[in-house]
């Protein structure tokens, strides 16, 4: 993408004049480019992880509570080599307890939803491992906004509103048309001393991974 370009006017004193001439206009650019290639992503098991009910019981009296942690298989198909990333994205972002106290929000972590009582519920984390472009193993490399990029090692924490893709050689995102990788969802739950023992509570995890066309 084309960074917009603002037109800059510098203003100049005259001989014998005592107000500096400016400009009263500036230019704005709408740019892009429109791909005639398409990727469609999928996720196994129609990307959902049921942990099923969980009795309040088998809660630690301390501590959190760690379920079992699941996999999802992302595979993305496009009609012709394409370059692209996946990017993840919180659909309950301000939801997941931070690592620290002190912070609003854990940048690495994908909320739960919260306790009818605005308690937060727990959190999530993701990442990705053996990962295929066109049914050749490849490293990772991820970025917020596609600018820089650095490598993504196996079952590294994908944050959430990052974008991942295999690299070539120089380290760089390269055409596909097929990319594969296991996504790992590792699930947390909020010790029993902060949720209502009278009442069901619901795990509302949500994300959405786009196809982001590089």
């Amino acid at each position: 993408m084309h960074p917009s370009r603002v037109l800059i006017t510098a203003a100049f004193v005259l001989a014998g004049v005592s107000n500096a001439m400016a400009a009263s206009s500036v230019d704005l650019s709408v740019v892009g480019v429109i791909t005639p290639s398409a990727c469609t992503p999928t996720l196994s098991g129609d990307g959902v992880v049921d942990h099923g009910k969980i009795s309040i019981q088998d809660f630690p009296e301390f501590g959190y509570k760690v379920l079992p942690k699941a996999t999802l298989q992302l595979e993305v198909a496009c009609d012709a080599p394409v370059l692209m990333a996946v990017k993840s994205t919180d659909n309950r972002p301000g939801t997941a307890i931070p690592t620290y106290p002190t912070q609003p929000q854990d940048l690495s972590r994908f909320g739960l939803g919260l306790t009818s009582a605005g308690k937060k519920i727990g959190w999530y984390e993701l990442s990705t491992s053996n990962a295929t472009a066109d049914d050749n193993p490849v490293g990772l490399i991820e970025s917020p906004t596609g600018n820089t990029w650095v490598n993504a090692p196996d079952r590294s924490t994908w944050q959430p509103g990052w974008m991942r893709t295999a690299h070539d050689s120089s380290s760089a995102p390269f055409p596909m048309t097929r990319f594969s990788a296991q996504v790992g969802v590792a699930t947390t739950l909020t010790g029993k001393r902060d949720l209502p023992i009278a009442e069901e509570v619901y795990i509302d995890g949500s994300a959405t991974l786009d196809v982001v066309y590089l």
